[in-house]
């Protein structure tokens, strides 16, 4: 569950096309994020390339990302250190503003819901 979580907020700025550094408005800012099943998680985008996930059970998820290209970023968690090697998660980026809230539909038809706001 947590490393489907983990793809949708990757997934959290899909679509679009890329800027100089389409996270910029996410440097410390917080991306909320709400799952189909109405849980809420916390996502942290930091400009040394790494993030973080404060899950809705309380547990943290940590990783790095870099990018594939100009308009792709690649996320690979760290901490907890996955069962077995996994491939990262790659998204094309779209930049979001603080006050922005989205959506993005998955291949099986659910909606998570992103939300931009400032401050950590």
């Amino acid at each position: 569950m947590k490393r489907i979580l983990l793809a949708t907020a990757a997934a959290l700025l899909m679509t679009g096309t890329a800027h100089a550094d389409p996270f910029a408005n996410m440097y410390a800012n917080t991306v909320s994020i709400t799952t189909p099943d109405g849980k809420t998680s916390k996502a942290y985008v930091n400009q040394d390339m790494s993030w973080e996930q404060h899950m809705a059970d309380g547990s943290v998820l940590k990783g790095t990302y870099a990018w594939k290209d100009a308009g792709t970023a690649c996320f690979a968690q760290t901490d907890p250190a996955p069962r077995a090697p996994a491939a990262p998660n790659c998204a094309k980026i779209d930049e979001h503003k603080v006050g922005d809230t989205w959506t993005v539909t998955d291949d099986k038809k659910q909606t998570t819901t992103y939300s931009l706001t400032a401050g950590r």
